[in-house]
């Protein structure tokens, strides 16, 4: 890639060299805050005011209200809650519609001696480190946004310059979305595999009957319709030990141990200080937050342990296969059900309670067509999963890849003159 002729040293660690017809400049020798005109509201009163014009939260669109409280070209920089300390995601927005903000995102206009769009680019490549305050919450403070250093050239190189990375951040956002999509694409086979084969089985020609339910339709006609309450029994032993092994009831990974839930940041609660009273669970066992069945918040535990008393726990009445249930309560139609069955004053107070659950028929085949589709679907939604995780790690990679190329371009490494 091409450089300038001559560099001079900027004094600040991520910037480094920059080329020597530039300045160094603070941000608030380029900017006017209009934090001042922001009006934060509350989520019952946004209801009231619904329309087009996109509420600006901390770091991206949270709502659209039916007004504007500022219609101009600004840019918009993340004050708490944004993602300061991951380069990957933008802190900075290029403005040129009406828009709403409210009090967890700067508003900044620009003066005329800089471009709006350079500007987002640059501050998208800052380090925040020494601007960042608050123990929780990442803030960046009027204070501190106003001490930040960005290089400056002069305008026209900043237009060049935002031009040049246009065209650059385009191209990859595309690659990006491209791959996204193909994620969407194959959760949708994965979904759809495992629903098909579930309910239809691995024989095509195998002969069908009518359940009699209109959600369930067709199946195999030498499978059994049972009720829930016909496979399984509530298992509700209290632990009598204090430090048994706890476990956590996910969405995505269903039950896992409690550590390994508060290492991937998915523990939605603080352990008590002791297990006593918990609600032992065995290998085996269905595990339920009954709170979050209607969302897919259940799994088949592979341990021995203890969860929260408010969950529910199901062990199997008669021999199956624990994990072709799991694949069948997972499919979209059953979780559609599970939410239709739980009950609750108010949305987010809606509960698959136990008698409920047992109302709900499933579809059971033979024991060994059960492994069968068991170890079909192991594979296919094992291919399939390496298929999304590998799409995953080329996106980052293509994401850290933009980022390195807005870096190089506003500091200055490559020339766009």
């Amino acid at each position: 890639m091409k450089s300038y002729s001559a560099y001079k040293n900027s004094g600040v660690s991520w910037i480094g060299d920059i080329p020597a017809t530039w300045n160094l400049s603070q941000l608030r020798y380029v900017i006017e805050c209009l934090d001042g005109k922001r009006v934060p509201v509350e989520t019952g009163l946004r209801s009231e005011m619904q329309g087009s014009i996109p509420y600006w939260g901390a770091g991206n669109i949270v709502d659209y209200v039916d007004r504007a409280l500022f219609d101009e070209e600004l840019v918009l920089l993340g004050e708490d809650g944004a993602p300061f300390f991951d380069h990957t995601r933008p802190v900075a927005f290029h403005i040129t519609e009406p828009i709403w903000a409210n009090n967890h995102i700067h508003v900044l206009r620009i003066n005329q001696n800089a471009d709006p769009q350079y500007i987002v680019y640059a501050l998208n490549a800052v380090d925040y480190k020494e601007y960042i305050n608050g123990a929780i919450l990442n803030k960046l403070t009027q204070s501190a946004m106003n001490r930040i250093k960005i290089p400056l050239p002069p305008l026209s190189v900043q237009r060049k310059v935002s031009e040049y990375l246009d065209g650059c951040v385009n191209t990859i956002s595309n690659l990006i979305n491209e791959k996204q999509s193909l994620i969407e694409r194959l959760q949708e086979a994965s979904t759809s595999i495992v629903a098909e084969t579930v309910t239809k089985g691995l024989d095509s020609n195998s002969a069908t009957k009518d359940t009699g339910i209109s959600w369930l339709g067709q199946v195999p006609a030498h499978w059994q319709v049972l009720t829930n309450h016909q496979l399984f029994a509530e298992r509700n032993i209290k632990c009598a030990e204090q430090d048994a092994v706890l476990l956590s009831v996910t969405k995505y990974l269903g039950v896992i141990l409690q550590s390994q839930a508060e290492e991937l940041n998915l523990a939605t609660v603080a352990p008590a200080e002791t297990t006593e009273g918990y609600k032992v669970v065995r290998k085996g066992d269905l595990v339920m937050n009954i709170m979050r069945a209607k969302d897919g918040s259940y799994g088949i535990s592979g341990y021995d342990g203890v969860i929260s008393p408010a969950y529910c726990i199901y062990y199997p009445r008669q021999e199956v296969n624990p994990q072709y249930l799991y694949y069948l309560f997972k499919t979209p139609m059953y979780m559609e059900i599970f939410k239709n069955y739980s009950t609750g004053i108010a949305e987010h107070r809606m509960r698959l309670y136990p008698v409920n659950f047992f109302k709900i028929p499933a579809v059971v085949p033979p024991l060994e067509e059960q492994n069968e589709i068991v170890a079909y679907l192991d594979k296919r939604v094992k291919d399939i999963d390496e298929l999304i995780s590998l799409t995953q790690q080329q996106i980052e990679k293509l994401k850290e890849y933009r980022q390195s190329v807005i870096s190089e371009v506003v500091t200055g490494k490559v020339a766009v003159e």
